[in-house]
């Protein structure tokens, strides 16, 4: 059967999500993936801050290695390595079709290089339906490949010092989505901020970006339910940092770092539950390999897919044939490895440390 993948990245999110034990969010639609995926308690960024982030997310290596430490725009410039090989031109060369929506982050193009983006109408990534509306055209046109979508929302990320583009006065600002507003007083004020009248102002504000994510994910599962890709595609949701607030974003206190990933294996037995496997985002690359059963260019027809990460060994010398002697392969090596075995494992022995 084809294997297809959605990887959803929400921006400046942490915790907030009634799946994750928050009484005030409204996100019916991600809880909904929760109830038929697994949700990590215990996942981690390994850099808490968006663009080199997601050139983890993208590589699978520490930006030590690929040189990625800050922000690819603005004063930043952060670009990865050339050397690197990317997740979405790893699967470009196994034959599957590559789709970028929403937030990119990332540089070069060349290295991070999907086949097409569907970018019309999501009005800075932050229309959700609407983007969830051009991944439904892409996934069901007649193409016989299995397909690879990085889907990423602007939201919940502030869009000023004290905005998070919610259009108070436009209710209608983002056809489709109809606004969820919160009262300052209802909203929970966290240990690790002051109950302040501004905390609670802003904090209601960033409640209603992410009830307006929750919309879109929602449209993107039935996308994928209405075009018969339910059953044959691993669907990943997470965050690329912690919220946008003091003591969170671009700090690795827990607040900053320890953040959603819930993963929905359409091989699953168990459903529903909590894991505490430890693992970061430099685990996701190798887990998305493994559920495509693609062994990347370079890796060897001697590999295989469950040994993703590994140092090589001995046994990665392969020889075709005594007349010509040894051929040496040289295995691109990831830091993460594959959590895909561990989804139906609440208490999941051996995944108790990282980096």
């Amino acid at each position: 059967p084809q294997r297809n993948v959605v990887v959803i990245v929400a921006d400046d999110l942490g915790k907030q999500l009634g799946c994750y034990g928050d009484k005030v969010a409204k996100t019916p639609n991600i809880d909904r993936l929760a109830a038929e995926g697994v949700r990590f308690s215990r996942a981690y960024c390994t850099t808490a801050s968006c663009s080199a982030s997601r050139s983890v997310l993208m590589s699978g290596l520490h930006n030590h290695a690929t040189g990625h430490y800050g922000h690819a725009h603005g004063t930043g410039h952060f670009s990865t390595y050339e050397s690197v090989r990317s997740l979405p031109v790893m699967l470009g060369e196994a034959g599957y079709r590559t789709c970028l929506i929403g937030k990119y982050h990332l540089a070069p193009e060349y290295t991070y290089k999907f086949e097409t983006q569907r970018q019309e109408g999501t009005q800075g990534a932050r229309n959700t339906v609407r983007m969830a509306q051009n991944a439904k055209a892409w996934i069901a046109e007649q193409d016989s490949r299995p397909f690879f979508l990085y889907f990423c929302p602007t939201d919940p990320h502030r869009a000023g010092p004290d905005s998070f583009a919610n259009h108070p006065d436009q209710p209608g600002f983002y056809p489709g989505i109809t606004p969820t507003q919160f009262r300052p007083e209802d909203v929970p004020v966290p240990s690790w901020l002051s109950d302040r009248p501004e905390v609670r102002k802003e904090l209601a504000e960033y409640y209603q970006s992410i009830a307006r994510l929750d919309v879109g994910i929602g449209t993107l599962i039935d996308a994928l339910k209405e075009t018969g890709h339910w059953d044959d595609t691993l669907v990943m949701f997470l965050s690329d940092n912690g919220p946008p607030f003091p003591g969170a974003k671009t700090t690795l206190y827990e607040p900053g770092s320890n953040l959603p990933l819930i993963v929905r294996d359409p091989r699953q037995q168990r459903q529903g539950h909590a894991t505490d496997a430890l693992v970061t985002w430099v685990d996701v690359m190798p887990s998305v390999l493994d559920y495509c059963q693609v062994v990347p260019k370079g890796w060897g027809s001697v590999r295989a897919v469950e040994n993703i990460g590994r140092p090589p060994v001995a046994s990665d010398v392969k020889k075709p044939n005594a007349d010509k002697g040894p051929v040496e392969m040289k295995p691109y090596q990831l830091h993460g490895r594959s959590f895909l075995g561990v989804l139906d494992k609440e208490k999941a022995t051996g995944w108790d440390e990282t980096f």
